[in-house]
């Protein structure tokens, strides 16, 4: 638990950001992973991330949202390639932040999503709250890795992973399979990357909730997420505190279309709408 002088500091270290949000019935967190090449993981190189020059801005890499009702909380990991509107734009989700957070909770908007609450956590920060957690249990159907992002898993079941390798099963988009001793191309899943961020984001809860026996295990990944993220200026520690406690539950993928022809541009369906009607939330300009 934290109380008086290290309270303040973590709270003086937590970026806050203007925008307007679009508030619903219940309460809605939007939580947004940044791939930004600005700050990158301790150990990480240039040569595996790209550099700033390379990849200019920040990217909505991961969108998960928590709705919370009286009846309890509903998880949704949005798939980063669906096409928004970006106010007199349209383009993919993932792209919106460019325009800062105001593009990302305008956009979710006209998918009906709210936004009572706006988290947003960078790379670096990422890997270091899972490292200062102690690491986390995931589990995998086969083995997997993905030169591109760094990521190796070379047996099925339960890993215990650090957060380079979390983070590299988020940022995963090129996975192979280990088939007959020899590493090939796994199918093609355009829902891969939102999959991997609610199996991962689930695996972060459970790990919060060990670690609240821990008080010295809650005070380090407090301290490291501190450094890591920027909220709306409406949201205070407390705010996150509470966050950090929600039984999230299973992460659904919100459903959108299969990719646009070759592109991996993706709309919204009528089972977009539906699935965020059926979870209670609406919004309005």
């Amino acid at each position: 638990m934290l109380l008086g002088t290290d309270a303040a500091l973590i709270d003086a270290r937590v970026d806050r950001f203007d925008v307007d949000l679009h508030p619903g019935p219940g309460t809605t967190w939007v939580l947004v992973g940044l791939d930004s090449r600005e700050k990158l993981p301790a150990g990480a190189s240039a040569e595996q991330f790209g550099t700033p020059e390379d990849v200019p801005g920040s990217r909505a890499d991961v969108v998960l949202v928590l709705h919370e009702t009286p009846d309890g909380t509903k998880a949704l990991s949005v798939p980063r390639d669906v096409v928004v509107r970006a106010g007199t734009s349209v383009d993919r989700l993932a792209l919106t932040w460019l325009h800062g957070p105001q593009g990302t909770v305008d956009a979710l908007c006209g998918l009906g999503i709210p936004t009572d609450h706006l988290v947003a956590i960078d790379l670096a920060g990422f890997a270091a709250v899972v490292d200062s957690l102690g690491g986390l249990d995931v589990d995998v159907p086969a083995a997997v890795r993905d030169p591109y992002s760094g990521l190796v898993l070379d047996r099925a079941g339960q890993h215990h992973v650090d957060g380079t390798t979390a983070l590299a099963m988020v940022r995963s988009r090129h996975p192979e399979r280990n088939v007959d001793g020899r590493w090939v191309a796994a199918p093609v899943d355009p829902d891969g990357r939102a999959v991997a961020a609610g199996a991962v984001l689930t695996a972060l809860a459970d790990a919060g909730g060990r670690a609240a026996v821990r008080p010295w295990r809650l005070q380090q990944a407090a301290w490291a997420g501190s450094d890591a993220i920027s909220v709306d200026a409406g949201t205070s520690l407390s705010d996150l505190a509470g966050l950090a406690r929600t039984d999230i539950g299973p992460v659904a993928v919100l459903p959108v279309s299969d990719p646009i022809g070759d592109t991996i541009a993706r709309l919204s369906t009528e089972a977009t709408s539906g699935t965020v009607a059926d979870a209670g939330m609406s919004c309005t300009d």
